[in-house]
Order: C-alpha cells, then sequence, then structure tokens
C-alpha cells in the first residue's frame, strides 16, 4: 500500500469518528423558556389568540414559525409546531397557563438540520415581546 493511500484511509476514519461523535453530541433540542404576565381575568382563549396572532406575525419574517397544532383552552395548553416530538425543524412553543393565573409559562425549542440552533434565545424575545404587545390590548 503506497504512504497516499495510508494517508487517504487514515483521514477517512478520522472523518467518520469525528462525525460520528458530533452527531452524538449534537442530539439536544436548543430551547428558550420564559414567564410572560398576564391579566388574571385574561381568558385563556384570548390568550391563545394573542399567540396565534403573534405566531402569524413573526412567520411573516420567519419561515420557521409553524402553525398551532393544539389548544386546549380549558387545560390552558397551547402548542405549535407538533412540540412534543423529538426531531423537528424549525420553532416550536408550548404556552401553559391555569385558567385565572396571572402568568403564562414559555417553552421555545428551534433546531435546524442536526439540532443547529435556529436562534432560540433572540426568537423567545421576539415572541414575548410580540405577545406582551397584544395582552396589552386585550379587553377583559
Amino acid at each position: 500500500m503506497t504512504p497516499w493511500r495510508r494517508i487517504a484511509r487514515l483521514a477517512g476514519l478520522a472523518l467518520v469518528a469525528s462525525a460520528c461523535s458530533m452527531s452524538a453530541a449534537a442530539r439536544k433540542t436548543p430551547m428558550a423558556s420564559a414567564a410572560l404576565r398576564v391579566p388574571a381575568d385574561l381568558p385563556n382563549q384570548r390568550l391563545f389568540d394573542c399567540a396565534e396572532s403573534s405566531i402569524a406575525t413573526l412567520s411573516e419574517t420567519s419561515s420557521s414559525w409553524p402553525k398551532v397544532t393544539r389548544e386546549d383552552a380549558a387545560r390552558g395548553i397551547l402548542e405549535s409546531g407538533d412540540f412534543p416530538e423529538a426531531n423537528r425543524s424549525g420553532f416550536r412553543l408550548r404556552l401553559e397557563r391555569l385558567p385565572g393565573a396571572s402568568q403564562a409559562n414559555l417553552a421555545l425549542k428551534g433546531a435546524g438540520a442536526y439540532f443547529v440552533d435556529l436562534g432560540v434565545d433572540q426568537a423567545m424575545q421576539d415572541l414575548k415581546t410580540a405577545l406582551d404587545r397584544c395582552v396589552a390590548t386585550q379587553p377583559q
């Protein structure tokens, strides 16, 4: 075997080994969470309407924001983009609020190919700003 073939074979093995270790370490979906203050007398349905309109507004500038896929106003849960699924691309939101509570808990996942962070911290800030604005204009 010529020296060049040995070098090429070793380089190929090193590449395969590094790709395997990278994929094992990169399987965690980037995530951000936040709490949103809401008036206690604001119905969950109005909060969910704000969430849907905020997601629609954000999706105008980024195709990474999918539509709402689960809504249960009685239990206080709204999800977008199949939130529980592990291997999904794009932003996925889970909003939880007990009826009559003065805050809603937000969880946002944002992964691209190979679980690359899509900028989940900035996306959470953008979402929270849009939600704050909408909730402030909602009649109780």
